[in-house]
């Protein structure tokens, strides 16, 4: 009779046998870094670090990375912890294949890593514009003694140098309490905060920070007593849906040092980065709030806790002053999409059609731009979609437009349909005047800058593509109005707009 099962039960009889797996097996893993680490500052004591990335199956869910202590004799990593341990290096859904520099030690041994601030359960869908996800801040990488034995203790690197100092808050020595909040008065997105709580004799069940507050959204920053961790929930943080994968509240382990429970915490505008105490829990996060969401909240849950200090710095641009988007046009207003300017110049997004108008408006003139489609990462059997998803369409310029662009003309690269069409809204209703082709022979092409070009004259409307004339049309629906720019189920970016 045949019959199947697994075997567990084994006798090694020769030789050394060991488990074969070792920390969470829950994904693939991915990215190995090997270091070795001074331990409290130390340098002549030292352990080796084996990090590892694992996607799925990190605490957070999704992507993450583990780490594993031991010992290197150059050919064999030794865990020194038992094989069903696991160590994570960070405990929030956004941290991933970290690498270290090689070469950059200080004095006293230290190592430097950053990570790719995303997670593969929703890397190619967050809603950003400029770029797709980021890095974190450099950290500082040491080992610490610790009463469970010895762990990873990250420190971020300073930033001193764009610490907006005249816009810094302090406080010290407050009881905060769930009906007062002392930061009632600020409004800030980008910024860095470092708090220290006395809780040896606290009552409340939880305390800490909500940021990027607006009407109906917050990111809480927190600390619960009873259970000793450290949180980010970001379940109220916007209407971004990270997936059923991924768990809003993030949570690790941080026991109090002497009675206090210190946060340094960083905020950027789609991104928290929290270091618990010295940096022995860390949790890093994306978030996607409203812009206009900029609120800050102290707070305290069921009770009382002291707050020891309190300093806040909002934090200086490092982006140049002047913007790369070249126009003689300005007060540009966003209708809808998303748009933002880039080192290529003034970039816009969005599934259908997304318009931004400028300030001036006209009646007969020239009105022209340098036009890109973009489609950075193509595939041959998806090459209609863009990196972000999107079907790659189209980019316009607008003109004779009402200030809410639903009554306009407008003119359009559509690279998807591999025309350049002339089309006027009406209530918000496109109507196609005139569509160019060349025969079938136009060839558009993403990620190829073109010139396009509008000459109005009374009725009469003439078009140019790369200073060929291609469209000549009379049409007197509009004689007058503002100058803007469209994009339609694209990624597109324009530079050089200009008009006379």
């Amino acid at each position: 009779m045949k019959q199947s099962g697994i075997i567990t039960d084994w006798t090694g009889v020769s030789g050394e046998w060991i488990p074969s797996t070792n920390g969470s097996n829950g994904g693939i893993w991915e990215c190995p870094t090997l270091i070795e680490l001074p331990i409290d500052g130390d340098p002549t004591k030292t352990k080796w670090v084996l990090q590892v990335s694992i996607n799925d199956g990190a605490p957070a869910g999704g992507s993450g990375m583990q780490y594993f202590v031991g010992s290197f004799d150059g050919k064999t990593f030794k865990n020194d912890n038992p094989a069903d341990k696991v160590l994570w290096a960070d405990y929030g859904a956004d941290y991933y294949a970290a690498v270290d520099w090689s070469g950059s030690e200080g004095e006293n041994g230290e190592k430097y890593w950053l990570g790719w601030m995303s997670n593969w359960q929703y890397a190619n869908h967050t809603p950003t514009s400029t770029w797709r996800s980021s890095t974190t801040l450099p950290r500082k990488m040491e080992l610490t003694q610790t009463e469970d034995g010895l762990r990873l203790k990250q420190t971020p690197v300073s930033l001193n140098s764009i610490r907006d100092r005249k816009g810094k808050v302090s406080f010290t020595n407050k009881v905060i309490s769930s009906d007062r909040n002392l930061l009632s008065n600020l409004s800030e997105d980008t910024f860095e905060m470092i708090a220290e709580f006395d809780i040896k004799d606290i009552d409340a069940t939880e305390f800490g920070f909500k940021v990027r507050k607006g009407a109906k959204e917050y990111t809480t920053i927190g600390y619960d007593v009873s259970t000793k961790q450290l949180f980010v929930d970001r379940t109220n943080s916007g209407s971004f849906d990270y997936g059923s994968n991924v768990v809003g509240k993030h949570e690790g382990p941080l026991t109090d040092s002497n009675g206090t429970v210190k946060m340094h915490i960083f905020v950027d505008r789609s991104a928290v980065e929290v270091f618990g105490n010295n940096g022995e829990t860390v949790i890093t996060d994306q978030i996607f709030p409203d812009p206009l969401s900029k609120e800050l909240e102290l707070y305290s849950k069921d009770g009382k806790v002291t707050l020891k200090s309190l300093e806040i710095y909002p934090l200086k641009t490092i982006w140049k002053k002047n913007s790369p988007f070249k126009s003689k046009l300005s007060g540009w207003t966003t209708i809808n999409g998303n748009w933002t300017d880039t080192i290529n110049g003034k970039q816009g997004q969005s599934d259908g059609d997304a318009f931004i108008l400028a300030k001036e408006s006209g009646k007969d003139f020239t009105y022209e731009a340098d036009i890109k489609v973009l489609d950075t990462d193509s595939h041959p059997n998806d090459s209609e979609k863009d990196t972000i998803g999107n079907l790659v369409g189209a980019g316009a310029l607008v003109f004779r437009s009402d200030s809410t662009a639903k009554n306009s003309y407008v003119l359009n690269l559509d690279v998807r349909n591999n025309v350049v069409k002339l089309i006027k809204f009406v209530n918000g209703i496109g109507y196609e005047l005139v569509v160019y082709n060349d025969d079938g022979r136009l060839n558009l092409m993403t990620n190829k800058e073109y010139h396009l070009k509008v000459v109005t004259e009374d009725s009469h409307i003439k078009v140019y593509l790369d200073n060929k004339l291609i469209i000549n049309k009379k049409d007197d629906t509009f004689n007058e109005g503002y100058f803007g720019l469209n994009v339609w189920s694209s990624t597109v970016v324009f530079n050089k707009v200009k008009v006379k």
